[in-house]
């Protein structure tokens, strides 16, 4: 695997940024096909020029009576590798001006002829469990405030929110939680939730878990995390990814608990071992099998380190948790195919790689 080398000048900076590949190949990975593909009448990017929806200048947000919330899509390499298109709801019945400066960089807008969106946008800060920052943009915009204040809770994974900021104008930059962070209440707003793509037409492995993977607990991930394309989704996307009750429900402004909005999403983004299934063993052994090998880099490094104790902590937690990934996935490679088949060959040698790591691990700290 390519390693990446050196660190990032600045945790916020979007200037000079550079795709890192996963591996120093260009083997096409399992699932990546058709991964972002778009969903029946989906906005897609406009090749040049301006988009059709593109604003111009400043943009303004005002609650929508009698629409239904509008959805947005991104389409997410990790080292510049496809990993596929996530979907939101932004929740314009709740913070309208948050929605709208959101939703327009989305689509884009055109600032003195140039398009400027969130595409090419590099994530600077990932932190698993937690959330995945990003939103700084080469070119300066113009925004308007934002909603000061939000009733919704950072309660779940998935959930798109943002600093108020200043009462005179808005920002570009937001976080996407990747658990609970009942932290950020009362400090920042809630505006939207990730989808889950229908059945069968998302990727094999969710884009999130490929991003979460690559992250730390300073924040600064490992390899580059980007938004490679985004858009808005039109109607017929929409009604497929909200449901035609849901639709109908927001036209006619029905109000809705927290509990009710959060549940509707269903379970779009938790932890790794209980997103694998009979059908993506291998991409899920792709992906354990990168991760095992930097916390493998890793603990060798923590043992000249001058606070090795806290990296060797941090390694075992890591480790804890592939471990538990790792036993479920040789469960199911051997449930599938039988424990004799190439992948369930390559799911024990990983788990063994693991367990040595762990007895490493125990040794040394």
């Amino acid at each position: 695997m390519k390693r990446r080398v050196g660190t990032l000048a600045s945790a916020t900076s979007s200037t000079g940024k550079k795709k890192r590949s996963w591996r120093d190949d260009d083997e096409s990975q399992p699932g990546s096909e058709g991964a972002g593909a778009p969903l029946p009448d989906s906005e897609e990017e406009q090749p040049a020029g301006k988009p059709k929806d593109a604003s111009k200048g400043k943009v303004s947000g005002s609650a929508a009576v009698g629409e239904p919330n509008p959805v947005v899509w991104m389409d997410i390499s990790v080292a510049g590798k496809a990993r596929g298109r996530v979907h939101f709801e932004l929740f314009k019945d709740v913070c309208p001006l948050a929605v709208e400066n959101f939703r327009r960089l989305c689509v884009g807008m055109d600032v003195d002829g140039a398009l400027v969106s969130y595409k090419d946008m590099e994530f600077d800060s990932v932190i698993p469990g937690k959330f995945m920052e990003g939103g700084d943009l080469k070119e300066s915009l113009d925004l308007p405030p934002v909603e000061q204040q939000c009733s919704l809770r950072h309660a779940k994974a998935g959930l798109l929110s943002m600093e108020p900021g200043s009462p005179s104008f808005g920002s570009s930059r937001f976080q996407l939680t990747l658990g609970a962070t009942p932290e950020l209440n009362g400090r920042q707003i809630v505006f939207g939730q990730l989808l889950g793509p229908p059945k069968g037409l998302g990727p094999e492995l969710h884009a999130l878990h490929w991003a979460e993977a690559v992250g730390s607990s300073s924040g600064i991930p490992r390899e580059a995390v980007v938004v490679e394309a985004c858009g808005e989704s039109g109607a017929g996307e929409a009604e497929v990814l909200l449901g035609a009750m849901v639709m109908a429900a927001q036209v006619d402004r029905t109000s809705e608990s927290q509990e009710d909005r959060y549940g509707r999403a269903g379970i779009s983004h938790g932890q790794l071992v209980d997103a694998v299934t009979d059908e993506n063993v291998p991409v899920v052994l792709e992906l354990t099998d990168d991760l095992l090998e930097h916390l493998q880099y890793a603990a060798k490094k923590a043992r000249t380190a001058s606070e090795k104790d806290r990296k060797a902590q941090e390694i075992e937690t890591s480790l804890k948790s592939l471990l538990a990934v790792l036993q479920h996935v040789e469960f199911k490679a051997g449930e599938v195919s039988g424990f004799d088949n190439k992948v369930g060959r390559i799911a024990k040698t990983q788990l063994n790689r693991a367990k040595d790591l762990e007895s490493t691990l125990v040794r040394l700290y």
